[in-house]
C-alpha cells in the first residue's frame, strides 16, 4: 500500500546575536511546554523537539524517526561505530537494529525510561530546562526523552530517536 513519507529538517545554528538565545530565557516550543535555557550549546534539542512535534500533530505521522548528532555521550555510550537508539515500541526498536545490521549504520538500544530521566530536566520556572542537571546520568537517554516530552500526550504512533 502506498504510504507518505515526510522529511522534516530541524536545523539549528549556535551563533551569537541578538536572536540568540541566553541562559534563563524561557522559550515556548511548537508543543506548547515551555523550557527553560540553562545550556545555550544544547540548541540542536529545540528544533528537533519542534520538528517531531510538527510530524506528530500536523502531518499525523504513526511512526517517527528523528537523528541528530545530539549529545557527545552518544560516543561514549556506544563508541565510534554505533548510533545510540531510543525507541518508545519494542517492535520498532527490532526494526531498526535490523535495518542498521542489513545497511552497515550499526545502531545499538540505550533505555527509554522517561520516568526515570526527565526529572534532569526540572525547572522551578517551565515546564522543564534544556539540559540535564546531572551529566553522568544517561545523558544519551535523557536527550531522547527530551524529544519524546514533546509529542503530543495522545501520540500512539511509534517514535524512534537515533544519536549518532
Amino acid at each position: 500500500p502506498r504510504r507518505a513519507l515526510h522529511c522534516v529538517l530541524c536545523v539549528a545554528d549556535n551563533a551569537i546575536g541578538s536572536y540568540a538565545v541566553r541562559p534563563d530565557d524561557v522559550i515556548t516550543l511548537y508543543s506548547g511546554r515551555t523550557v527553560e535555557i540553562n545550556n545555550t550549546d544544547a540548541e540542536g534539542r529545540l528544533v528537533l523537539a519542534d520538528g517531531v512535534s510538527y510530524a506528530a500533530r500536523d502531518l499525523s505521522a504513526t511512526t517517527i524517526v528523528d537523528m541528530a548528532t545530539l549529545t557527545g555521550a552518544q560516543g561514549i555510550a556506544t563508541g565510534k561505530n554505533h548510533a545510540a537508539l531510543v525507541c518508545n515500541s519494542e517492535q520498532l526498536e527490532n526494526r531498526v537494529v535490523a535495518a542498521g545490521r542489513a545497511s552497515g549504520d550499526l545502531v545499538h538500544p540505550l533505555p527509554y525510561a522517561p520516568e526515570l530521566h526527565m526529572p534532569e530536566y526540572k525547572s522551578a520556572i517551565a515546564d522543564m530546562k534544556n539540559s540535564v542537571k546531572d551529566r553522568s546520568n544517561a545523558q544519551a537517554s535523557c536527550a531522547a526523552s527530551f524529544i519524546a516530552a514533546n509529542l503530543p500526550s495522545d501520540y500512539e504512533g511509534e517514535w524512534a530517536h537515533i544519536d549518532m
